[in-house]
Parts: structure tokens; C-alpha cells; sequence
């Protein structure tokens, strides 16, 4: 009884962890992408890439970027293996929604900050705009 429920919970997990980390590969830009506070296309003074990582499933690149009043920022997903997100910590500035390979997300900042951001569903990864 016991390894059968053993075998369960450990079949459960591997395919939440299997929709959660997957990814179909480059999709063209044409992701599901749902961006707040942002846009699908502009033209950016900064871009950060987001890559794959082996130590955190991904990362921002750089991981802190400087702008000024009026610039924007575009994130370009590289990382095939899975889905990022760019939400800012205060989850309501900006957010690019889950997001694939190919998918670019604009952000302008019209105030100086400094905006801190993250992928939702891998904690590791963290970014950071300094808007002067």
C-alpha cells in the first residue's frame, strides 16, 4: 500500500514538473505572452537577454541594467528549455506573463527607480533596472 502511493505522489510530481519546466522550442515570437505594463514590440535602449542556466533553470542577461527617464527596455527570450517570465516585484509595474523562445517584451520607464524584477516560476532568477 505504501509504495503504491509512493508511486503516485512521485508520478504526480514528475508531470507538474514536466509542464512546468517544458517548452515547445522556438515558437517564432508568437508565445502566449499576456504583457502587462508593457508592450510585444518597440524599439529599446537596453536589452537583456534571458538565457539558460544549468545552476538556476535560467538568468537575466545582464542581470542589472541602466537607463534613463524615457528609455525602453527589451527582454528577448533565448532559453529553449522553458518559460520565463519578467514581473516586476512589485508584481503591478510590468509583467511580460509566461513567455517562450522568440517572444521580446518592451518595457519604457517614464520615472526614476529602481525596478526590481523576477520569473515567476523559478526564484533564482532575478533582474534589476536603475532608472535615473
Amino acid at each position: 500500500m505504501v509504495v503504491w502511493k509512493m508511486a503516485i505522489v512521485v508520478g504526480g510530481s514528475a508531470l507538474a514538473l514536466a509542464a512546468c519546466g517544458s517548452s515547445s522550442g522556438d515558437n517564432g515570437g508568437t508565445s502566449a505572452c499576456t504583457p502587462k505594463g508593457g508592450t510585444a514590440s518597440g524599439t529599446a535602449s537596453q536589452v537583456v537577454k534571458i538565457n539558460p542556466d544549468p545552476n538556476t533553470v535560467g538568468k537575466f542577461d545582464p542581470a542589472t541594467v541602466t537607463v534613463t527617464k524615457g528609455q525602453t527596455v527589451e527582454w528577448d527570450w533565448i532559453d529553449n528549455g522553458a518559460q520565463h517570465s519578467v514581473t516586476s516585484d512589485d508584481t503591478t509595474t510590468f509583467d511580460s506573463g509566461l513567455c517562450s523562445a522568440g517572444a521580446k517584451f518592451f518595457v519604457t520607464f517614464s520615472t526614476a527607480g529602481d525596478f526590481k524584477y523576477h520569473c515567476t516560476i523559478h526564484a533564482a532568477m532575478t533582474g534589476d533596472i536603475k532608472v535615473s
